[in-house]
């Protein structure tokens, strides 16, 4: 099956003269996009181009556009901290037959979800084998099956006007597959621009019917019934929007027809998940940025601990096991500036969402040896072992600070044990050494 997409892509390349704009900060992504189609799929031409900013990529895709060249768009979700969400609109309302593949560092359903709702051709989630980006692309350049090539064929046909043969089209499709959303929704499509409306929404419904996540009958009937029934044309976007969740321009509509009817209460509810769902694709991106400059700015435990903190108040409730690693930048950061107690408090925060996180426990106890206090350092490092007694096993470093505080504490049988790892890993540690035989000797 890999050869038959191989080959797939082979052809949009060698015989099509296709090409590929990617819009991408990723070095990684771009060197794996470029060894699947030069070394994997063994293309010779220069058929991949690369812009790191959106304006770069537009004008990329603006120039082969107006060469009149074949060309299929990957584009990053996020790009310089920002969402690509208002490009993708943009591109597909100029170029509503553009291709475009997003990439994604996540696979929320409501996201993928909302990305197919407004146009894009296919996802891809990094990290992307190379399997993964030929096989995606080869359903981009050619959906397969012959149902797939009957509804190209339909859709253009009904671009031109010519009804009677989209209408066969579509008879077509659905004498091969019966009740084939697709195929129903080209009938209707036909039937609404000969002003067929009641005929339209049969085959919507029928659509709809045949298949209820499906999002494009639905959004048919949306734009059916628009003007025409509001009841229904409101009950069907309250579908879209439990289906697709992240739009807010949807929202603000179904809210304005709450207020066309006097349903305050409604309008507002619906009002305030449009700002909440903007508010919370905002903050995603003053996250990323802050979280960016964080990174630049590590060696500076002030400035570090400046951005980490606007990364976290960014995040507010969302914040998850996956935000740990921030917790753990920031109390490094705090420590470096002596702040042991607001690194106590920053670590006491992220114990409430990863409780039984070793390396929190360790962290937090290194704040207390910081701040002098023993005594609740050996119990954070204590819990620490209780989560995971090998956690220190793996770093030289860890082992010599557990070690050194069991050994101010009199724990003897816990700091053995420390100082030993510690030697194992660097036999050339004098002070691990020299701890080790002293407390031999006491034990002795």
């Amino acid at each position: 099956m890999a050869g038959k997409y191989d080959s797939i892509v082979y052809d949009y390349f060698e015989k099509t003269n296709g090409s590929i704009i990617l819009i991408s900060e990723d070095p990684l992504f771009k060197r794996m996009l470029s060894s699947t189609i030069f070394k994997i799929i063994g293309t010779k031409r220069d058929c991949l181009s690369v812009a790191e900013t959106v304006h770069a990529g537009l004008k990329r895709v603006q120039a082969m556009h107006k060469a009149g060249l074949e060309f299929i768009v990957f584009i990053e979700r996020m790009i310089g901290g920002n969402t690509s969400t208002d490009t993708i609109l943009t591109l597909k309302r100029l170029l509503p037959e553009l291709k475009i593949i997003v990439l994604v560092g996540e696979t929320k359903r409501e996201n993928i979800a909302y990305f197919y709702e407004i146009g894009v051709s296919n996802v891809i989630s990094k990290p992307a084998s190379m399997n993964n980006i030929i096989e995606k692309l080869a359903f981009t350049v050619k959906p397969q099956g012959k149902l797939s090539e009957y509804m190209h064929l339909g859709k253009r046909s009904l671009a031109a006007g010519k009804f009677m043969e989209a209408m066969k089209i579509a008879q077509k499709v659905l004498a091969i597959k019966p009740e084939s959303p697709a195929g129903l929704m080209l009938k209707g499509d036909v039937h609404m621009a000969q002003n067929e409306l009641d005929k339209a929404l049969e085959s919507y419904h029928r659509a709809h019917e045949s298949s209820k996540i499906y999002l494009e009958p639905i959004k048919k009937l949306v734009d059916a019934y628009r003007g025409v029934d509001d009841n229904e044309m409101l009950k069907y976007m309250k579908k879209l929007d439990r289906l697709s969740p992240l739009n807010a321009q949807r929202k603000t509509e179904i809210g304005k027809v709450h207020v066309k009817r006097r349903e305050m209460d409604k309008a507002e509810a619906y009002f305030d998940q449009a700002i909440e769902t903007v508010t919370r694709e905002a903050m995603s991106m003053i996250s990323a940025v802050a979280e960016n400059i964080s990174e630049a700015v590590v060696d500076d435990p002030g400035m570090s601990e400046k951005y980490l903190t606007k990364v976290l108040e960014a995040k507010g409730s969302r914040l998850d096991k996956n935000d740990i690693s921030l917790f753990n930048k920031l109390g490094i950061a705090l420590r470096g500036q002596g702040k042991w107690r607001e690194a106590i408090d920053n670590y006491a925060t992220a114990l409430r969402i990863s409780p039984e996180d070793e390396g929190l426990h360790y962290n937090m106890g290194m704040a207390y040896y910081d701040g002098g206090d023993k005594r609740r350092a050996g119990q954070c490092f204590m819990k620490a072992m209780e989560n995971n007694p090998d956690f220190y096993k793996a770093s030289e470093t860890v082992s010599m600070n557990l070690g050194s505080l069991f050994a101010d504490l009199r724990e003897y049988e816990y700091a053995i044990p420390c100082f030993e790892n510690a030697l194992a890993l660097n036999p050339e540690n004098p002070m691990a050494a020299r701890k080790l035989a002293a407390l031999k000797d006491a034990v002795g």
